[in-house]
């Protein structure tokens, strides 16, 4: 059934609205017509009939047609307004058009009434579907940037909790990001005290008005009662008094959400806003994120342990990220049995997901990765066999008892990816490409395994392959750094690591004053290796930490061997990498090692780190460097001055010792400006009672400049080419023939070769 047309005519001839009638029902158009003759009847027909179009005489008794599209523009904007009359010239006509009209039709020629109306109907259609599509895409535009500033409210906040580490500084940041970054006009967090009792909201910001703060107990031991989410999108159509004073201080909409530690509510977060509907699926969403992120902080807080969660945990999508989840595989292969079914270690990244959010916006890449973690999720029972490395990246321990691997990654593959992503009405199909070690084939330990895992990704990436194996990518090195790499893995296996040592000389009297050990790597097809080229493929690999074990161990047995053989006592300085110094077992690695050389007087371990190494933890790494000096091991900072070390730094690091780097040195002979240079860190070693090492030092100049400035030790060419542990009782008793029988080091030094000066300066 049709439904009528509802006309308004503004007409006071009652004749001519009839021949309209006829005209309009002539052309096979059912309408309802309303006749109004004075503006108030006009108006009161324009909020009651809802007309569909209007038609409209120009020359009126009451008023005039011009007076009427005026109306009609200011009561009904997107309604179709016809003239029809007599009396209209073509200059009026024109105008009126100009001012909203649709269209204008002669009395006289009303044939072309129907075409006009059913044109301005059309046009009415056609602008009404505009209007409701710019209002879906102001919508659209508008979500997007609640959801960009919701997102950034909940970046904040985790550095935030990052960051703070006193419990009510940190909630009331919370409070301060969400209302200035979230664009809320209040939130506040209330706690229970410890037999349950609420104590009121101990952090807030934004409005403080007595009528949200009236609302406020209510709603949060309501939430912390129900143990779920009190949201009120539309406090205007709520029933009851207690929401009516809420809409005369702007609030919308109002949300609580309890805050839970272990699955138990210890509070809540509550939440006002000025826009209505606001708390929807999205919002909620990163609502809750916010509190299961503060949830954890609290807890961690009253362990003091702020940051743990978020150290080893990925706030995005809740999985472990790289360190928590290599202990993890850790402890399962130190478990695993051959009846236990082959593992194997998956990294897989999603492709081009800086595209999808330079495309639909970073809230739908992050959407992406959650939506992912969430289906790994349900496709493993054991949740700490899943990892997020950030970017994109995650990681699985994949166990197969058939030794399978290759179905069981297309197996998890299909799990993750047969569906697509419907992601905020976009449909996404990402790709991805893995990389896939295998335990005790690609290697024996959870750290290598991952490392190994990344490489054959990398391969995957460059070959274009959707998986690759670490034992195909081994098999076939793209470059001698990947055959170098290869052959480094079992270097130390094979014991093809050796030390060297470089004698510390005393600067005034020649005396020595100790050793460095110097890592180097004979390699059977290439012979001795620069440490420049082996050393960074240690520390990526993360074999660096075993290799390092070793060396501690090997100096240690030098010592003894040197001692056993009637030497005197020397200490021995051994460089520390940065994964060393991460590991929580640092200290008691090397403290085993020192308590091994209890027996040697004065001889022993000491240890050499750098600037840039400290920077990384700074407040954990003078822990540890403190516990070390306490019992009795030297620190020394290395290569000086490279780093950024300040002040204020310098004063409060356990060190003893700072070398000054070899190209600070080369630059002193023949720049006053690295004189100076060298010249103020000594000076400034001394002001806080350390002592200073000079480093490359090459020529008798050289130690000359560095005796006049005070320089306490040397170690260089000039005195010895680092050297075999067979050579060093030749080197001791040397040293010792030359402090007995010269006055001092700056006039008995011998000039190297200079042919072996410029042969090699690595160490």
């Amino acid at each position: 059934m049709n439904i009528p047309l509802r006309l308004v005519v503004v007409e006071d001839n009652e004749a001519d609205v009839e021949l309209l009638t006829r005209c309009l029902i002539k052309a096979g158009l059912d309408v309802v017509i309303h006749r109004v003759e004075t503006e108030h009847d006009l108006v009161s027909a324009l909020h009651e009939f809802t007309p569909d179009l209007i038609l409209s005489d120009f020359s009126l008794p009451q008023f005039n047609g011009v007076r009427a599209l005026e109306v009609a523009v200011a009561h009904a904007p997107h309604t179709p307004f016809i003239y029809v009359s007599g009396t209209i010239g073509e200059e009026r006509a024109i105008d009126a058009l100009r001012r909203g009209a649709t269209d204008y039709v002669l009395k006289a020629n009303l044939s072309r009434l129907p075409s006009a109306v059913h044109r301005a109907l059309r046009e009415g259609s056609l602008k009404a579907e505009q209007r409701k599509a710019e209002l879906q895409r102001r919508d659209q535009e508008l979500r997007l940037q609640r959801l960009t500033r919701t997102y950034r409210m909940l970046s904040n906040t985790s550095s935030a909790i990052l960051r703070l580490r006193e419990r009510s500084e940190l909630l009331s940041e919370v409070c301060r990001i969400a209302v200035q970054l979230g664009g809320y006009l209040r939130v506040s967090v209330s706690l229970l005290d410890e037999d349950g009792t609420p104590l009121g909201a101990i952090a807030w910001a934004g409005d403080e008005s007595d009528t949200l703060l009236a609302v406020e107990p209510d709603l949060t031991q309501a939430c912390i009662a129900g143990r779920l989410p009190e949201v009120h999108n539309d406090v205007a159509t709520e029933s009851g008094e207690s929401f009516s004073p809420l809409i005369r201080d702007g609030c919308r909409a109002v949300a609580a959400v309890p805050l839970c530690v272990d699955a138990t509510p210890v509070g809540a977060i509550t939440l006002f806003s000025s826009q209505s509907a606001v708390f929807d699926d999205a919002e909620m969403n990163v609502v809750l994120e916010l509190t299961a992120n503060l949830g954890f902080a609290l807890q961690y807080l009253e362990k003091d342990a702020a940051v743990h969660f978020l150290s080893y945990f990925d706030t995005l999508t809740g999985l472990a990220k790289r360190a928590l989840f290599c202990q993890r595989t850790s402890k399962l292969l130190a478990e695993a049995t051959p009846a236990a079914g082959t593992r194997a270690i998956a990294v897989f990244d999603i492709q081009k997901l800086g595209a999808i959010n330079d495309s639909y916006g970073r809230y739908v890449g992050d959407l992406l990765i959650q939506t992912i973690a969430e289906r790994l999720k349900q496709a493993f029972n054991d949740p700490e066999a899943i990892a997020y490395f950030g970017g994109g990246t995650f990681a699985l321990t994949l166990t197969e008892d058939s030794g399978d691997i290759v179905r069981l990654w297309q197996t998890v593959s299909a799990q993750l990816f047969a569906e697509s992503f419907q992601l905020e009405g976009e449909e996404l199909r990402p790709l991805v490409r893995c990389g896939v070690a295998i335990h005790m084939q690609d290697g024996a330990t959870a750290e290598a395994l991952v490392q190994h895992a990344e490489t054959a990704l990398k391969a995957a990436r460059e070959e274009n392959e959707k998986y690759q194996f670490y034992t195909s990518v081994k098999k076939h090195p793209t470059s001698r750094g990947m055959a170098l790499e290869a052959r480094l893995e079992g270097a130390l296996d094979r014991q093809e690591f050796l030390l060297h040592y470089q004698p510390k000389v005393n600067v005034a009297d020649g005396r020595l004053e100790g050793f460095e050990a110097l890592l180097r790597w004979k390699d059977a097809h290439d012979g001795l290796v620069s440490p420049a080229l082996f050393v960074p493929l240690l520390e990526r690999s993360g074999a660096i930490v075993e290799v390092g074990e070793w060396v501690m161990l090997q100096a240690t047995r030098d010592i003894r061997d040197w001692f056993a053989a009637g030497l005197t006592p020397v200490r021995v300085a051994v460089n520390v990498s940065p994964l060393q110094l991460r590991r929580r077992d640092f200290v008691d690695q090397v403290l085993s090692k020192s308590l091994a050389a209890t027996d040697l007087g004065a001889g022993g371990i000491d240890i050499e780190i750098t600037e840039s190494m400290l920077m990384q933890d700074l407040e954990l790494s003078i822990s540890k460097l403190s516990q070390l000096r306490d019992a009795g091991i030297a620190i020394a900072i290395d290569d000086f001055g490279t780093g950024y070390s300040s002040l204020s730094l310098l004063a409060s690091l356990p060190v003893d010792t700072l070398k000054i780097d070899r190209s600070f040195v080369h630059h002193m002979v023949d720049s006053p400006k690295g004189m100076s240079l060298v010249a103020t860190i000594v000076s400034l070693a001394r002001s806080f009672d350390l002592k200073t090492v000079a480093e490359g030092v090459e020529t008798a100049a050289q130690l000359h400049l560095l005796h006049s400035v005070n320089c306490d030790q040397a170690q260089g060419f000039l005195f010895q080419r680092p050297a075999a542990a067979v050579d060093v009782p030749g080197i001791i008793a040397r040293f010792g023939q030359h402090s007995a029988g010269q006055g001092g080091a700056v006039n008995s030094a011998a000039e190297p070769n200079a042919a072996s000066v410029r042969r090699s300066r690595h160490r």
